[in-house]
């Protein structure tokens, strides 16, 4: 990545992703890598790609998990059940079986 000065390193960075999630390049449920790897990747301070991770998470491109990193959460067309979906993702990889996520379901349709 070659940084210029139209804008800040992290707006840039923030914007590459964009594009790439946009395109394709990036597929939802994908990690990005961590903020420590990608300064490293790139010659800057981490917390400069934590302030675009950061962006990216306000502009709905992705969602930063607790100690699982940062993965892409974009849906072209605003469908719940997509959010849904990536939220169930989050809960499988924290180990928790589908009988478990049911039991919530039904409980919550009162059955």
């Amino acid at each position: 990545m070659i940084f210029n000065n139209s804008c800040n390193v992290f707006e840039q960075i923030a914007n590459n992703y964009i594009k790439m999630i946009e395109s394709g390049a990036i597929k939802n449920g994908e990690y990005l890598p961590s903020c420590r790897d990608l300064a490293k990747n790139l010659g800057i301070n981490p917390n400069t790609v934590q302030k675009a991770y950061t962006l990216l998470e306000e502009k709905g491109y992705v969602t930063k998990v607790l100690k699982k990193g940062v993965y892409v959460s974009y849906n072209k067309i605003n469908n719940p059940l997509n959010d849904f979906k990536l939220e169930v993702k989050k809960y499988k990889d924290d180990g928790y079986k589908k009988e478990e996520l049911f039991e919530v379901i039904n409980e919550v349709f009162g059955e």
